[in-house]
């Protein structure tokens, strides 16, 4: 919550209490302001400042809340509209209409880039298959980056379609363009990474596993081998008897 707001209502209610104070035998029964004194008076005041203050911070809150992607949609389509009138009626030059309409523009594009995302979900049948086999704690990790890359694959789609409808001109596409292409080189760094690390973990339990395996087969091989031994032993003193 703000300080200043903050600051002014412990003043106002400081002096409603000194102000209140010389009425409070009047209003308070004498047995409990005999009892208890100024506290009697204090106590509500504090608790009164502390709601005050709480029901001002959720206030605060949902004043400074986020506009929602549709309306922040129709806000940027909106401010294109009225920087082309100005434009065309001369009230501003072609550098500044340029200027503003590659600035709305870039950020058009990123929020219908994040609502076409809402609206078709997060990832396909294939990226999904991508967390097979990967630790729950960086499953979560994996999943946001693809849910990224899903996100700018398609934010530099709607991007071609703005520069071949013109609204935006080369060089911002280029720009724009570019930037999408080193966040997606770096996204794809890092899934590859923990892909990479998955697997030489995987590789790993496999191959524990497999020498556990043969142990177990030497070790049963040994003492099939003993048997054998025994049996052989036994057969030459049977022989040996016989004779």
């Amino acid at each position: 919550m703000n300080r200043k707001i903050t600051t002014a209502i412990i003043i106002i209610a400081i002096l409603a209490l000194i102000v209140s104070l010389p009425f409070a035998e009047q209003i308070i029964p004498k047995e409990l302001y005999a009892e208890y004194g100024v506290l009697i008076m204090i106590v509500p005041v504090i608790v009164l400042i502390v709601l005050l203050i709480i029901i001002g911070s959720v206030i605060e809150k949902i004043a400074n809340k986020k506009p929602k992607l549709e309306d922040q949609r129709n806000e940027l389509v909106q401010e294109l509209k009225i920087a082309e009138k100005q434009f065309l009626k001369h009230k501003i030059d072609k550098k500044t209409y340029d200027g503003i309409s590659k600035k709305k523009n870039s950020k058009l594009i990123e929020v219908e880039s994040n609502i076409d995302s809402q609206k078709k979900g997060s990832l396909s049948e294939k990226e999904v298959k991508k967390l097979d086999g990967i630790s729950k704690n960086k499953q979560k990790v994996l999943k946001g980056l693809l849910e990224q890359k899903h996100k700018k694959v398609h934010e530099l789609k709607i991007t071609e379609k703005s520069y071949l409808k013109r609204k935006i001109d080369e060089k911002t596409f280029k720009q724009i363009r570019s930037k999408i292409s080193e966040e997606l080189i770096s996204i794809d760094s890092k899934i590859k990474i923990i892909q990479t690390t998955e697997q030489i973990k995987s590789l790993e339990m496999e191959l524990k596993t497999g020498a556990k395996e043969i142990a177990k087969q030497k070790k049963s091989s040994d003492k099939r081998k003993k048997q054998l031994t025994e049996l052989e032993m036994l057969e030459e003193d049977l022989l040996s008897q016989m004779r």
